[in-house]
């Protein structure tokens, strides 16, 4: 097959879902030797050694990082001319968004629809857009790729879309978080810790009241709040309402990937209070690097963290500000969470995101062909054995 890959996401700040994107072509790239792949990207990403295979070829445009309607016009208008003129099979885009008017195969990887859901949280500009865009995409894409039960459900409930055209595969958490794991004879630093965006959704006024409350009440408690992320303008404002202790609610704004993985690791705690999520990597990137985890009981989180968080009502302050003292005064209780957190994030890495998403490719390839067998329509044998036992091994 020639795979085409919509690499918009390469030009983009590496937040949640672009760094799922690029973790999942990643792993394609390094796994499968047999079919050949096009990234249509950023010129910056021609020559990075991330892509340098024999069956990957790199496709660089004008587009860069800060330069929303200039991308948005190459994904709709040029990014189509060039899968055509590279004569793809299919074309990937696995970052939300996708050409509208693509006439070839196509996957579009969906991760949630809450600006469908929840139009308030956004600006109107941007709810406006997505809400026209989205559905259609979905109505016209042969295959629709998403990574909860929650946001298929979503999917199926607001799009126009039929049940076996939308496939479920979860994502996974980068490897930089396993291989960093804690030192857990040395003690954490005095923090909670929180990673993500601050747009409404994530509840971070809530989060900083209950924080608040803890400290009113346990004042014996100097633990301080870390923030890191920043807001978008591209989303409804957020107001912080720090008070007697805004000294010690600290915002960081973006960090870099070293940094992100040293903040996880040295935490005592990290909090996720969001209100609604797609799939949730927080949560789990906490996990991977050994700490102990509270978060909301809503969305997708709870089949994303299983047994191994501890979960509140993300609108209730006075429930989350008595749990995150909970597991700060109990160093028995963090040690079970940051055991039980790191078993579960094993079942999720991204040789089995990429394994999964090769058998929809071949599914997708041999949709209006005439197959010689059955077989045809689906990964090789001999090719899903191995990936299988890379999967195992995590070792390329």
């Amino acid at each position: 097959m020639r795979i085409g890959v919509n690499g918009r996401f390469l030009v983009a700040k590496r937040t949640g879902v672009q760094r799922a994107a690029y973790n999942l072509i990643k792993t394609l790239v390094k796994i499968d030797r047999e079919n050949e792949y096009f990234i249509f990207t950023g010129k910056d990403q021609v020559g990075n050694q991330d892509w340098s295979y024999d069956n990957v070829k790199v496709i660089g445009s004008n587009i860069r990082s800060g330069e929303s309607f200039r991308n948005h016009v190459w994904e709709q208008f040029t990014l189509p001319r060039l899968a055509k003129k590279y004569q793809v099979d299919l074309l990937h885009s696995p970052a939300n968004m996708a050409p509208l008017f693509f006439k070839g195969r196509s996957i579009v990887h969906i991760h949630d629809l809450c600006f469908v859901v929840n139009p308030q949280w956004y600006s109107f500009s941007f709810h406006t857009l997505y809400n026209f865009v989205i559905p259609r995409l979905v109505k016209r894409a042969t295959r629709i790729v998403t990574n909860s039960n929650n946001s298929r459900n979503d999917i199926l409930q607001y799009c126009d879309v039929s049940a076996e055209r939308v496939s479920l595969i979860y994502w996974a958490v980068d490897e930089m978080f396993l291989k960093n794991k804690r030192n857990t004879s040395v003690e954490d630093e005095d923090y909670i810790l929180y990673v993500g965006s601050l747009e409404p959704r994530k509840n971070i006024r809530t989060l900083v009241e209950a924080y608040e409350k803890l400290r009113e009440r346990r004042p014996d408690i100097t633990t301080k709040l870390v923030l890191i992320g920043g807001e978008s303008p591209l989303f409804g404002v957020v107001r912080l309402n720090a008070k007697k202790y805004k000294d010690d609610v600290l915002f960081k704004g973006f960090v870099n990937d070293n940094e992100l993985v040293d903040y996880y690791k040295k935490a005592r705690l990290v909090v996720y209070p969001s209100l609604y999520e797609g799939f949730g990597l927080p949560p789990l990137e906490a996990m991977a690097s050994g700490t102990p985890v509270v978060t909301s009981n809503t969305s997708s989180i709870p089949e994303v963290v299983g047994e191994a968080a501890l979960m509140v009502n993300p609108y209730d302050t006075d429930q989350l500000a008595e749990t995150m003292e909970s597991v700060l005064v109990n160093r028995e209780l963090r040690q079970q969470l940051a055991e039980r957190g790191f078993s579960q994030v094993q079942k999720y890495n991204w040789y089995r995101v990429a394994r999964n998403i090769l058998a929809v490719y071949y599914e997708v390839h041999a949709l209006g062909e005439h197959a010689r067998n059955v077989d045809e329509r689906y990964l090789p044998r001999d090719q899903w054995r191995r990936f299988l036992e890379l999967e195992k091994s995590r070792n390329i």
